[in-house]
């Protein structure tokens, strides 16, 4: 493998997480900052008012504040921590109330030179309106600060019981179908019950990552997956990035 596409020598790799604090100028109320010692009680609670289906899942540590401090990049320590930790969270901040409406979760693989986009949640009380629609057009954003980051390959994967994020990502931000994955997670669904939810998988190159990708003339696919992928490349040529 490696004949279809740019080859290069390896190295030690390095993703490091871009530190923001941006005030839209359409909606000064709204700050988009990196989270701060001070913000780990608000946060976790804005998760578990807004995403408790994670609760005893792989991902259940978004709602619990002592993960943070041994996991998440902190303001206070950007220097060391924008190296070493392996999430990022940014919060959206109503300046007038000092509320965290928002907060999203970015996990690294250094040597991958890959960021998921784990986690996005909007406080109950703020998913309309709008505070809610500069909320996304200033997420969009994360990405193209994201190019300075050393990132090459993007991933998100949205959940399956609303299909809100799956437009945004697909038809407003322009990433492209990976894949369905049924059952990929456990989620709770109250009291001590739980099943295995659906995501759906997307993707998107920064940095000329693509160049490096190898190419189908160099796949061996059996003809049925040759089949799919040809049907995935007539969806992902729909996906539009519009602007924000």
């Amino acid at each position: 493998m490696g004949k279809s596409c740019e080859l290069r020598k390896i190295s030690d790799k390095r993703v490091v997480w871009p530190l923001i604090d941006h005030t839209d100028p359409k909606q000064p109320n709204f700050r988009l900052r990196t989270i701060t010692q001070k913000d780990i009680e608000a946060v976790a609670e804005l998760w578990r008012a807004s995403y408790p289906e994670v609760y005893g899942s792989v991902h259940e540590w978004i709602l619990y504040p002592d993960e943070y401090k041994k996991r998440v990049a902190f303001a206070e320590n950007w220097e060391e921590d924008s190296v070493t930790r392996p999430n990022a969270v940014i919060v959206g901040e109503d300046i007038t109330s000092k509320k965290i409406v928002m907060s999203s979760i970015y996990t690294k693989w250094d040597q991958n030179l890959q960021v998921e986009a784990s986690f996005i949640a909007i406080h109950p009380d703020y998913r309309k309106g709008s505070i809610a629609a500069i909320i996304w057009s200033n997420l969009a954003l994360f990405y193209k600060w994201l190019e300075n980051s050393g990132a090459e390959y993007v991933t998100v994967f949205c959940e399956t019981w609303h299909n809100i994020t799956q437009y945004i990502w697909f038809k407003r931000l322009g990433w492209k179908i990976a894949g369905i994955f049924p059952g990929n997670f456990t989620r709770w669904a109250g009291c001590e019950k739980e099943y295995r939810g659906c995501t759906i998988h997307f993707y998107r190159f920064l940095n000329n990552g693509d160049k490096y990708s190898t190419k189908l003339e160099e796949w061996d696919l059996l003809p049925e997956i040759r089949d799919l992928f040809d049907v995935m490349e007539k969806i992902n040529a729909q996906s539009t990035e519009e602007d924000l």
